[in-house]
């Protein structure tokens, strides 16, 4: 048995919480092929001389070691010395055949926050827009304005106080009657968001404001930008996340406003105040995933419509893990806002956060339904919820005990839609991650119907790039959640091109037409078709479809020319990828994964074609070289899906190439060898030395864990089931009730 270090111990026993020192240390990642690996990395790390550090967050097969910084070094000798090691070990070492990766864990700046733009949209005149209430084709008119008197009523059957309640349109829009969240009559239920936790991931959280202190749940934050326990705000513009929270979770109080599920709890997660490195950002997306319920992230890559990025490694593996594990095996529900450069023309198809099957994002829309220009449209966006736009904002908290009026862009969409999600899990803990996006599916009301891309679908509902399949409305998703049943178990089915058999590429046409004002003939364009059978689906018991990914290899002169359109057996067109003018890149797509939902629940058995569009400039051209058709969707009923481990997205799917050193450079001398050996050995005596004290805190530590590792939550009984009724109609029946009579006592958060 190896014995390890007492300060080994204490670093396995706070993870990788401990605070970072990036100004005398590098800091590395290693991924090992199984999650019972730890004394391989122990193995691994003290032949490198490498300090281990511990576990990275919840994601069991990886490790973060330290090394001094030296200032004359000239490139990265551990990895070096790690390959080096690998190549010559791993076949007679089995820690070293289990400890398969390394990377350099360097803090950058990727992701920022999706605050509201710095424009204003024009105003324009209020008009009846047709609102679809049923999911199914027939919309209805909406009354133009709340009288007086019930929105007075409302307020008071509700007891709410709070005097910014007045300015909270996306609550009750009292002046375009209908455009807000629908959430009063679940409000008018109990159903309050009571034993679920957001994670707001953002800049920090005011956790002393007096409207979100009741509500702040500490045991599920924490500052991964200065590695403390709380995530305050500590930089002039660390305001985002405090704005975010109080859309969520403000209290019903005489302050501010109020939450969308004002007894919902809310932890801080802070990540955007500065640099941090992918291994810090993977942590906090499993950050204490069995406390906190929803991811709510206001973020992405930059919105200048230039990049394509997307989480990759240890990242991915981090989402991966959430879903699989977070929530006791439900899944954590990450939500997404789609982005704000729709004026850049930016899609959220070129953001791997907000176009992944993992995540839910959502679009904004403003107070009278319209698209804004700065919300970002795409094939994978789910749905939208109200933000800023047409002269209103989102009224929330604010950092210093103040309120904001100014809160907006889809940073204030997406935490709306966490909000509503934390009211469906109020009532159905048990939902996993799928069945929220089948509920979003289900229930979500197209609107702005003047708009045309809107299509009918073959499955009966509507879909808008713009809007996905429309605003999400409290009311109607959280009946659904009541008597929805859970969907069974994800499979996939892939199906790789063979654009030529020579392999050779293929050249992409250029449609640009001679005068710019003529459409593109897209008869014309390049298009690859694959096929799905009968017997396809049966072979991996796909029975009800889902997403739709197509990964995609194109190599193009200026990326942002190109239009790529999926096209399905039925004749549905997904618009995958727009052109974007001030995307020049010339890297193409290098197996870019484009995501739409846009094919929900369709039959998939036919051709799905690709189709590739270069109509913008005759100075650049590109080539085809294949891509991948995959299909993600609910398993037959009685299939078994076969078992197998987990495969790890590290492994299979990232390419660290970018992080080696090829193995052609000499391997270290026989004396380095057996310097490190010799320390080794000395290294044990003193090991062995410490074995008492190691035994000793070991068993302290051990009953120490077990006395405070569980939290036990609330779970909706038969008796918190409620009936709706319309909400006048039932205040007035009962006006002559005692005020008090029909109310529910809070339940105790544990």
């Amino acid at each position: 048995m190896k014995l390890i270090p007492l300060f080994l111990l204490f670093i396995f026993i706070s993870g990788t919480l401990s605070k970072r020192d990036y100004t005398n240390r590098l800091y590395y990642t290693l991924h090992t092929t199984d999650k019972d690996s730890k004394e391989a990395v122990e193995h691994v790390a003290t032949t490198l001389n490498a300090r281990l550090e511990g576990q990275v967050g919840e994601l069991n097969q990886y490790y973060l070691i330290s090394i001094p910084k030296q200032s004359k070094r000239t490139d990265d000798s551990l990895i070096t010395r790690f390959n080096n090691y690998k190549h010559r070990l791993s076949k007679r070492d089995l820690d070293w055949q289990r400890v398969d990766q390394i990377q350099a864990q360097v803090p950058a700046r990727r992701i920022y926050k999706r605050a509201p733009p710095f424009f204003t949209e024009p105003i324009v005149e209020n008009k009846e827009e047709e609102y679809k209430l049923n999911g199914e084709s027939q919309p209805i008119e909406l009354p133009g304005v709340l009288e007086k008197g019930a929105y007075d009523k409302i307020k008071s059957l509700l007891d709410i106080q709070d005097p910014g309640f007045n300015e909270q349109w996306h609550l009750m829009n009292k002046e375009n009657m209908g455009y807000d969240m629908n959430v009063t009559g679940v409000w008018s239920q109990g159903i309050t968001g009571k034993n679920v936790v957001v994670a707001i991931l953002d800049d920090g959280l005011d956790m002393n404001h007096k409207d979100l202190e009741d509500n702040y749940f500490a045991e599920g934050s924490y500052d991964f930008n200065n590695h403390v326990a709380d995530p305050k705000p500590r930089l002039a513009d660390d305001t985002h996340g405090t704005r975010c929270a109080g859309e969520i979770a403000a209290a019903k109080n005489d302050l501010c406003g109020v939450g969308i599920a004002y007894d919902a709890k809310v932890s801080g997660i802070r990540i955007l105040s500065g640099e941090i490195t992918e291994a810090d950002e993977a942590a906090a997306l499993n950050y204490e995933f069995q406390k906190n319920h929803i991811y709510s992230c206001s973020w992405g890559p930059p919105d200048l419509g230039e990049v394509a990025e997307a989480p990759e490694g240890i990242l991915l593996d981090a989402i991966k893990n959430g879903i699989e594990n977070g929530r006791n095996g439900s899944g954590s529900i990450y939500v997404f806002a789609s982005g704000n450069g729709g004026a850049n023309d930016d899609n959220c198809n070129f953001d791997g956060y907000t176009n992944s099957i993992f995540t839910i994002t959502v679009g904004a829309i403003d107070k009278l339904g319209n698209h804004p220009s700065y919300s970002e449209q795409c094939s994978a966006q789910l749905v939208v919820a109200y933000s800023s736009g047409n002269g209103g904002y989102i009224y929330t908290t604010d950092v210093g005990g103040q309120c904001s009026d100014r809160h907006g862009g889809t940073s204030a969409a997406a935490p709306l839609a966490a909000g509503v999600f934390a009211l469906v899990l109020s009532v159905r803990p048990d939902l996993t991650w799928r069945d929220m996006q089948h509920l979003c599916v289900q229930s979500a009301i197209p609107i702005s119907l003047d708009d045309g891309d809107w299509t009918t679908l073959p499955s009966g509902r509507m879909f808008n790039h713009k809007y996905g399949y429309g605003v999400l409305d409290a009311y109607r998703i959280v009946e659904l959640a009541k008597r929805f049943k859970s969907v069974r178990p994800q499979t996939s089915l892939d199906i790789l091109s063979v654009v030529d058999e020579k392999k050779e590429k293929l050249d992409i046409p250029d449609l640009t037409p001679d005068n710019l004002n003529t459409e593109v003939d897209q008869s014309k364009a390049f298009t690859s078709s694959l096929q799905v059978t009968d017997k396809m689906l049966d072979g991996v018991g796909l029975s009800r479809l889902e997403h739709v990914t197509a990964t995609v290899t194109i190599e193009h002169q200026r990326r942002g020319d190109l239009e790529i359109l999926l096209k399905s057996p039925n004749g549905v067109i997904s618009q995958l990828g727009t052109p974007r003018k001030y995307d020049t890149s010339d890297e193409g797509f290098n197996h870019w994964t484009f995501m739409t939902v846009k094919h929900w629940e369709e039959n998939p058995i036919g051709n799905w074609s690709l189709i590739v569009i270069d109509g913008k400039n005759t100075e650049y051209t590109g080539k085809f070289i294949d891509w991948k058709l995959s299909l993600w969707g609910e398993v037959k009923e009685g299939f078994k899906l076969p078992e197998k481990e987990k495969p790890s997205i590290g492994v299979d799917d990232f390419d660290n190439s970018s992080n080696k050193t090829e193995n052609n450079q000499s391997f270290l001398d026989q004396d380095e060898m057996t310097d490190n050996g010799s320390s080794f050995i000395a290294y044990s005596f003193i090991l062995a030395f410490m074995v008492v004290s190691l035994a000793s805190t070991a068993f302290i530590v051990k009953k120490y864990m077990l006395a405070t590792s569980n939290i036990n939550y609330a779970r909706p009984t038969e008796d918190d089931t409620y009936e709706f009724d319309n909400l006048l109609a039932e205040n007035e029946s009962d006006e002559d009730e005692s005020e008090g009579e029909g109310d529910e006592e809070e339940d105790e958060y544990h």
